[in-house]
């Protein structure tokens, strides 16, 4: 008698743990989007939000780079100009073609004339970079409002949001591996004009 109040007291709480696996499966079936997907948003969302701040301070670290080389760089254009001065107090002349066969101006306006081209190329990577800074800066607000909403964005937002995240990081990786500038196209300026430049100058 024992053993078949036992049988069915075993029976109950099979069917007892039967019905709440079920009603689990239930609730996992009606609501995935509640559970996983948002756990899944979360991750993809945090970690390329990582993503954008680590290559954003990379780009700035860049950009302050390439403003130091555009420094330094003045500098040096001063110091050859002084030099080119000198130079020319000694010569006593105005025409161009007569100084430059001076060994120390004529190699001191082809170094100005190189200078002033790798300005140039610094000064536009100085300002792709800001523009590169601007953009990251956006989609990281952009991920970072999102997130606070998580729960009322759609898959197909989250996944346009995705892939420009992923284009415009692609794009910009590049710069974080190092400061390159291209300086094809750019036009030396011929030694006539720094030449003038330099002996019209008041520096």
């Amino acid at each position: 008698m024992n053993q078949r109040k036992n049988s069915v007291k075993m029976n109950i709480q099979i069917k007892h743990k039967n019905f709440i696996c079920g009603v689990f499966l239930i609730i996992l079936l009606l609501c995935p989007g509640n559970i996983f997907s948002n756990n899944f948003k979360l991750s993809d969302l945090t970690h390329e939000m990582t993503v954008i701040s680590s290559l954003r301070d990379k780009v700035i670290q860049r950009q302050a780079q390439a403003s130091k080389l555009i420094k330094q760089l003045h500098q040096t254009m001063i110091e050859l100009k002084a030099e080119i001065k000198g130079e020319n107090k000694k010569l006593r002349t105005t025409a161009c073609q007569e100084a430059i066969r001076n060994p120390r101006v004529g190699y001191n306006i082809k170094l100005i004339q190189k200078i002033l081209v790798y300005i140039s190329g610094l000064s536009e990577k100085v300002q792709y970079l800001d523009i590169a800074s601007e953009e990251l800066a956006f989609l990281y607000q952009q991920a970072e409002d999102d997130l606070k909403v998580l729960e009322t964005i759609s898959d197909m937002k989250i996944e346009r949001l995705m892939s420009q995240i992923n284009q415009t990081t692609q794009k910009y990786q590049p710069e974080a591996n190092g400061l390159s500038i291209d300086i094809t196209g750019i036009v030396l300026p011929p030694p006539e004009e720094i030449w003038n430049r330099i002996i019209m100058s008041a520096e």
